[in-house]
């Protein structure tokens, strides 16, 4: 089988790519420019370990930068893969357009392996490409897919040979409606029916205490995620917030509950503990600025952490308290650190919209929350009681305060002022 996986960062290299080799398939990478192509060409290859293990070296895999060699590659494909992160994956689908038109109508599937539901997008930039160029397009069927792995390590921004270092789960979920080809056998790979359940599953509760536990601890001071999650003051606040959603996911979608006769509580805190033990990984040592990047993106309505909100308010009707505390804290991120936004855009549009709008403009930009919103009220009360002494910072209570986050609004003083009682 011929398989072109377009994405040459850590999910590419770390697993998507030996994935396919282990299995015996031919594997072309898409690289976005010609100079990552050649060097990726040059050097020979690269190295993969997942923790517990010792350095494998990947070999015998094909580079094409976009052009030629991508849209040749593509045409001769059996299955196209899409790993370029959300942002980048409506314009990386526009490069498929020549390679796919070039098939003479023989069906193909595209994966989009990211962690946010951009199928659609993808298809509409195939359509609206292929439309512009008087292209005609194959029977494509673009579905979403679903990686539970965790890749901390390994760049081409380095000089060298990179090392990919990822944790021991390493399973992909494919949707199964827009498939048209039946998938090839691949360990831990599989189809399934409710993909959108399984998404949610993974960004709400995994993704959303990853990245509570990023903000949380670069409040405190810690560089890794392994160091944060250790946290005393860490710990509870994202146990607290992936119960939440965990809860909510199982109200939301009853379908994915382990079967007849099993514990609810298994369901409910199986999970949890299972991504706490990974967050612990001393050797994957996640980095909390990687893992904290791009906050706007992470902070927008349906994302990992306005998502699980969405659903724990529709379904249990009340304010995620241990939510309410973690948002608070990443709309903090990059505070007094320059570092921080020199090296991550958004945290800087953030903290620069922070500075000239207050809290309640960016909650409502940002977050999709009304400034009456009992859970903007929530979280700009948190973001005001976080204290910062020279030891350290201590956080406000996670409990519902007074008049705030228990359904009560407060007043427009309060409001334009900030000054919601602590």
């Amino acid at each position: 089988m011929r398989v072109v996986i377009v994405g040459a960062g850590k999910l590419g290299c770390g697993y998507l790519v030996p994935l396919f080799l282990e299995a015996g398939h031919q594997v072309v990478l898409g690289c976005r420019t010609r100079d990552t192509a050649d060097r990726i060409r040059s050097v020979g290859g690269w190295r993969i370990r997942v923790t517990g293990g010792r350095p494998e070296e990947v070999h015998g895999v094909a580079t094409a930068a976009v052009g030629r060699g991508l849209d040749e590659a593509v045409a001769a494909a059996d299955l196209v893969v899409l790993s370029v992160g959300v942002a980048n994956a409506a314009g990386a689908a526009r490069h498929l357009v020549p390679g796919l038109a070039a098939r003479r109508g023989r069906p193909v599937d595209v994966w989009v392996v990211e962690n946010a539901e951009c199928a659609h997008l993808v298809t509409e930039a195939l359509v609206e490409t292929a439309a512009a160029r008087e292209l005609l397009l194959p029977p494509v069927g673009v579905a979403g897919a679903v990686a539970r792995v965790a890749v901390g390590h390994g760049s081409w921004q380095a000089s060298g040979v990179p090392e990919f270092l990822s944790d021991t789960t390493r399973q992909l979920a494919v949707d199964a409606r827009p498939l048209r080809l039946a998938p090839p056998d691949l360990p831990g790979v599989r189809a399934t029916g409710q993909y959108r359940a399984r998404l949610h599953e993974k960004l709400f509760v995994y993704n959303a205490g990853h990245a509570l536990a990023a903000y949380l601890g670069w409040l405190r001071g810690h560089r890794t995620i392994d160091a944060a999650i250790g946290d005393p003051f860490v710990r509870p606040v994202v146990a607290g917030a992936m119960l939440e959603g965990r809860r909510a996911i199982l109200a939301t979608y009853p379908g994915l509950l382990l079967g007849p006769g099993v514990d609810h509580n298994s369901d409910v805190h199986g999970p949890v503990a299972d991504a706490l033990a990974r967050y612990d990984n001393t050797e994957l040592a996640d980095p909390v600025t990687r893992v904290a990047r791009e906050p706007l993106r992470k902070l927008a309505p349906g994302d990992r952490l306005l998502g699980p909100v969405a659903l724990l308010r529709d379904t249990a009707h009340r304010v995620p308290a241990h939510f309410a505390l973690g948002i608070a804290a990443a709309l903090l991120y990059g505070y007094g650190d320059e570092a921080v936004p020199t090296t991550d855009a958004s945290a800087r549009r953030l903290r620069r919209q922070l500075d000239e709008r207050g809290v309640f403009s960016v909650l409502a930009g940002v977050c999709g929350l009304a400034a009456d919103d009992p859970f903007a009220a929530a979280v700009a009360a948190r973001y005001h009681g976080f204290v910062f002494t020279d030891d350290g910072v201590r956080f406000p209570p996670t409990a519902p305060l007074p008049g705030v986050g228990t359904g009560a609004v407060p007043s427009r003083r309060e409001r334009l002022s900030g000054q919601v009682a602590l």
